[in-house]
């Protein structure tokens, strides 16, 4: 059965305003539309169908090697996007054809070979159904899921059904029924989603096991810290002498100095750190002055951790670990401890004991490098002084970009960062930090890129702060008048957003405190009473094994 009149075009028009090619489908919709209404048609035979075909093939493979010479990772992408305008020549052909049909054998270089053909093989189909289904399809590999796309797509379906209703039933029924569909259509895709999401989790899990279980790990991928924020398991709890309500405390995992095609490294190595005399005492750095203290409480996988920590560590108590490790960019890990792990903390908050600058800490990458010398000369920040650039780059980022876990749009920029720089302009922290970074090392000031986590929830179950997988954050240290110090241009109205997008599980978080709290007993307390009081419970049970064996008559 042959598309509605103007069906055509309208699905080609959305498609060019989804895909940022109106003009293009606006002219290809014109020619669709004038064939369907002037007289004047031609008489294609089956040969000149053929030769339709194979042109819409030697689009479709030139489309295809295209795709994957310049882009190889959204080939796929890239082709399903130019499929209303490689397949064009068949529909408008068929569209100024006196059949208004095309032999299906015209699709099958097989069957137009066949010298015996069946009666029923000539049958000749439309593929004005088709071809809008493939413009709908296309349309769909820009869609920023934003709920106009979803209405245009059901009002051009339902054009597409009103032919096909039932003349018996009344259209107020009929409206129904579409209606219906349409709502059980957004459940379930709600529902898919949901699911996904739920798989994204497991995922993410899986990931956060396998980097604790190898904390040796010299590297970080861009994208890594948004996959964390996708779950609100626990994994640390925090509790804080002094402790400042609504204060955002970041707590840090490893700094990263050397940038090559979207991941960080770090070259520095781990040292041991000899133990104290007293029993799970490891001195980190020298004495300083006003020390605060921070009682941490994580998980070691497979014995083994990275540790979270505030800035400017002293020294760590009740830590039990066999092996305590440091390197010069104030990244701490351990080796041989226990399931759970409690580490008294006494810091600083100061960035003092970072290794002064190098020469890789002013290193834009080549690739990276316009970007920032447009940005940095459009800012004026050769005129400026340091803390004026640092205010500078600040208020640039600020107020003209925006946070957001979800990537809307697909750019054709060199490299993820200069897509969210001049395409995107909206990302989550590790865009933020890794652009602060580069343009403070081309305003001449050494930055370094790190990776953590900010503790800033309260929980009343234990009176402590929970820090959970979606609290991940990655921010930049800059180096001003002789001194590190933390620079965090992500918008802070990050941590609200990721509380908007994960629900906490109230169940869950339940479950997780008990567990939490018999860990505890097991690793903590237990053993500490066991210390206290473990001969003394051995008494009483050795009284009662002897006077067993007395009426027993063994002794």
């Amino acid at each position: 059965m042959k598309a509605p009149r103007f069906f055509i075009g309208s699905v080609l028009l959305f498609w060019g305003w989804q895909v940022q090619t109106l003009w293009l489908a606006i002219g290809l919709a014109t020619i669709i539309e004038i064939g369907c209404m002037i007289k004047l048609k031609f008489e294609l035979h089956a040969s000149d169908f053929n030769n339709f075909v194979d042109v819409s093939i030697v689009l479709l493979a030139g489309t295809s090697v295209l795709a994957l010479t310049t882009d190889a990772q959204n080939a796929i992408w890239i082709i399903l996007k130019w499929l209303p305008l490689v397949f064009y020549p068949v529909v408008a052909a068929q569209e100024f054809s006196l059949a208004g049909k095309i032999d299906r054998r015209s699709f099958f270089l097989v069957a137009r070979k066949a010298r015996k053909i069946r009666a029923d093989s000539s049958r000749k189909v439309d593929v004005s159904y088709l071809y809008s289904f493939f413009c709908l399809v296309s349309s769909a590999t820009a869609n920023t899921k934003g709920p106009l796309f979803y209405v245009v797509v059901v009002l051009l379906c339902g054009r597409a059904l009103w032919p096909f209703r039932s003349r018996r039933a009344p259209v107020f029924l009929w409206a129904m029924c579409v209606v219906a569909a349409v709502g059980l259509g957004y459940a379930n895709h709600r529902g898919i989603r949901s699911t996904s999401r739920a798989i994204s989790h497991w995922i993410v899990a899986y990931y956060t096991n396998y980097y604790a279980a190898n904390p040796f790990k010299s590297y970080t991928a861009m994208g890594e810290v948004g996959r964390l924020k996708l779950s609100d398991k626990i994994v640390l709890r925090v509790r804080i002498e002094a402790y400042t309500p609504g204060h955002l405390y970041r707590l840090h995992n490893e700094t990263y100095t050397k940038f090559i095609r979207s991941n960080w490294f770090t070259a520095s190595r781990f040292k041991p750190i000899p133990p104290g005399q007293d029993k799970g005492f490891w001195q980190i750095n020298p004495p300083g002055e006003q020390t605060r203290k921070m009682t941490i409480y994580f998980r070691s996988i497979k014995t083994r951790a990275v540790l979270s920590l505030p800035s400017g560590v002293i020294s760590i108590a009740e830590m039990k670990a066999g092996l305590c490790e440091k390197n010069s960019l104030q990244a701490i890990r351990i080796e041989d401890g226990t399931p759970l792990i409690k580490a008294v903390v006494q810091y600083t908050g100061q960035l003092s004991y970072d290794t002064v600058p190098r020469g890789q800490d002013l290193v834009v990458p080549e690739r990276e490098r316009p970007a920032m010398e447009k940005i940095a000369a459009d800012l004026l920040l050769d005129d400026k002084s340091k803390q004026e650039r640092l205010a500078a780059v600040r208020h640039y980022f600020l107020t003209e970009y925006a946070y957001s876990l979800e990537l809307q749009g697909k750019g054709n920029h060199a490299t993820p960062l200069q897509n969210f720089l001049y395409h995107t302009r909206a990302g989550h922290c590790e865009f933020f930090a890794t652009a602060t970074v580069f343009l403070l090392r081309q305003a001449g000031i050494p930055a370094r890129y790190v990776t953590g986590y900010v503790a800033h929830e309260y929980s009343r179950m234990g009176a402590h702060l929970v820090v959970r997988q979606r609290d991940a954050h990655a921010w930049a240290k800059a180096y001003i008048n002789g001194r590190w110090r933390v620079v965090d241009n992500t918008p802070p109205s990050f941590v609200q957003a990721d509380s908007q997008i994960i629900k906490l599980s109230p169940a869950a978080d339940l479950v997780a405190f008990l567990g939490f709290k018999l860990s505890q007993l097991r690793h903590e307390t237990g053993a500490k009473w066991m210390r206290q009081y473990g001969l003394w419970l051995c008494l009483p049970l050795g009284l009662i094994f002897f006077f067993r064996l007395k009426k027993t008559k063994q002794i």
